[in-house]
């Protein structure tokens, strides 16, 4: 009986806030990976410019290409690769898509060269308008509007991951040491 009145005003732990922390620290790991992940830039250049990816970009952009005189012209993953890395870091970055067409244009070249079509046919102002006419097909292939509806949304995605970090950081913490004073 003694020891039982003697330990009466002791509070027992409130066990929900221990969990109630966890699961909030758990969701501020979330979203750190989240940060580190879908939201930069590195990460996000490394799966755009991954083999199946690039195949099926390939894929699309070769099907949007126009053919010219029969001549069929292919783009293919070295080619397109760096473009989709440049591409994909404007994005992240909040730029306008705009990709350097000379690798597209010196590859349309040796297609041309390599189907017998001659150099002064290709050097010619006749030459001059179909690269012209394929290099802006090629630079529409970039303005996909997956790609162009993330560069808008992400600076919101990447506040809210901010603020849920912030606030369940915050609250876990403070949920914790509810819990740590309630011990004692």
């Amino acid at each position: 009986m003694i020891i039982r009145t003697q330990h009466e005003h002791l509070k027992k732990p409130k066990y929900g806030s221990r969990a109630f922390s966890t699961f909030l620290y758990f969701i501020f790991v979330l979203a750190t990976i989240c940060l580190f992940t879908v939201f930069n830039k590195s990460f996000g250049q490394i799966v755009a410019t991954s083999d199946p990816v690039v195949s099926q970009i390939v894929t699309t952009v070769n099907e949007k290409i126009p053919s010219y005189n029969g001549y069929t012209i292919q783009v293919t993953s070295a080619t397109i690769k760096p473009a989709i890395k440049t591409a994909v870091g404007q994005v992240y970055d909040g730029k306008t898509i705009k990709v350097d067409p000379t690798r597209f244009q010196n590859s349309v070249k040796q297609q041309l060269r390599a189907d017998g079509v001659s150099d002064l046919v290709i050097n010619s102002s006749i030459g001059a308008a179909v690269q012209t006419k394929l290099t802006a097909e090629y630079q529409n292939a970039f303005q996909n509007e997956y790609l162009l509806e993330f560069r808008e949304k992400l600076p919101t995605y990447k506040m809210i991951t901010y603020l849920v970090m912030l606030v369940t950081f915050v609250f876990g913490t403070f949920f914790r040491i509810r819990y740590i004073r309630s011990k004692h």
